[in-house]
């Protein structure tokens, strides 16, 4: 099984897919994306609803 994330699924206009393994894997790939990318900090990604939110948007295949 593989998870997925991709920034389009959050609203965010980027074509970027965040894969991996487990759950862990694939939100460690997400994470060092939308610092370096978005400029998010770890207080907005930590965020209850933005953590609700991307729970929501992860497919698994």
């Amino acid at each position: 099984m593989t998870y997925k994330l991709a920034c389009a699924d959050v609203g965010v206009t980027c074509p970027f897919v965040a894969e991996g393994k487990t759950m862990d894997e694939m939100m460690e790939v997400a994470i060092k994306h939308v610092k370096a990318e978005h400029g998010y900090t770890d207080e907005q990604i930590n965020d209850p609803e933005t953590q609700k939110e991307i729970k929501a948007a992860v497919k698994k295949e």
